[in-house]
């Protein structure tokens, strides 16, 4: 999703939940903190959102604005509700959001690097990619991911987190010396 979609987005759900304010915690974070997002944040066609002091437009946000919705099949993306317990995320995380305006409007987006440990939580194939080309264009940092990972409430989750940025970091550096070899 481009910068203008997000926006696109935002003022949509502004006007269905009667709300300027959204919690946003999927990859769409990332516009936050750099101008030009790497393709995996851009290929998604969801931003992952939910109103902050109107919860009750969640439904009707769904309605409107989501996966199978006229908005969605006009514009090619679409808004998917979420709740914060949907995601794994490090203790305090509230307290480190990032606003994105749009107008009146505020996203306050996840912190980038508690964006990463939520990815890496989640494991699918395409959050790994994510989070590798985070930090190979140096939006995240590995060592600050992993003070992010240290805050997960259960050990289970921050061992899973750390064997996975692990193989993330292994996966970088394999190419690395891949492109090196070749020149």
């Amino acid at each position: 999703m481009k910068r203008s979609e997000l926006r696109t987005a935002l003022r949509a759900a502004a006007r269905v939940a009667r709300d300027s304010e959204f919690t946003l915690i999927g990859s769409q974070a990332v516009h936050a903190f750099c101008r030009r997002p790497p393709a995996e944040v851009l290929l998604s066609q969801e931003c992952d959102l939910y109103p902050r002091r109107h919860p009750e437009a969640a439904g009707l946000m769904d309605t409107e604005l989501g996966r199978n919705s006229t908005f969605a099949r006009r514009h090619g993306f679409y808004v998917d509700v979420v709740t914060p317990d949907l995601a794994t995320l490090p203790e305090g995380w509230e307290a480190r959001l990032k606003p994105f305006r749009v107008g009146r409007i505020t996203a306050s987006c996840l912190e980038v690097h508690d964006l990463l440990a939520s990815k890496l939580a989640a494991g699918r194939l395409k959050d790994l990619e994510m989070v590798g080309a985070l930090l190979k264009l140096r939006i995240g940092n590995a060592l600050v991911l992993r003070r992010h990972i240290a805050k997960f409430p259960l050990a289970s989750e921050r061992q899973c987190a750390r064997r996975r940025l692990r193989a993330v970091l292994e996966e970088l550096n394999s190419r690395r010396r891949a492109d090196n070899a070749s020149r």
